[in-house]
């Protein structure tokens, strides 16, 4: 079986990018333009954070904000875990189950280059991550 690195998964695709001082509506209208339920935001080039549906609707809708006048840094995820470009797939993986999310941006000396997500989960690494993750979690129940 051979491993896919990050790098081949994001090959040919562009990072889809808006600057944190940006406001909400202009990043919701680059994601629907781009159909993509994420955007990463920067700030100098380098990797701020990353603005999900989810930090549009939990951070900004729920909590009665302005989309027009709230700031893309202000309601978007700092910080986030990020992986690099050689680096393996299955290790993104790794990344978003125990984290919780769905979403790695890819970072290549503290540029965003690129955002992987569990829809580019398929084959081999799906089948090899979920084989590995029922059997430890297993070997867990056993010993406890």
């Amino acid at each position: 079986m051979g491993t896919r690195t990050v790098r081949s998964i994001i090959e040919g695709h562009e990072a889809l990018t808006c600057d944190a001082a940006n406001f909400v509506t202009d990043a919701a209208s680059l994601m629907r333009d781009h159909q993509s339920g994420a955007i990463l935001v920067v700030e100098n080039g380098r990797l701020a954070g990353i603005f999900t549906e989810r930090d549009a609707l939990f951070r900004v809708i729920a909590e009665g904000r302005d989309p027009r006048r709230t700031r893309v840094g202000a309601a978007m995820t700092a910080n986030p875990t990020t992986i690099t470009p050689d680096q393996s797939f299955e290790r993104a993986l790794e990344l978003m189950y125990e984290g919780h999310f769905r979403r790695v941006p890819v970072v290549e000396h503290g540029r965003p280059i690129g955002l992987v997500s569990t829809k580019d989960a398929m084959g081999e690494e799906l089948e090899q991550f979920m084989f590995t993750t029922i059997a430890e979690q297993q070997a867990r129940d056993i010993l406890a």
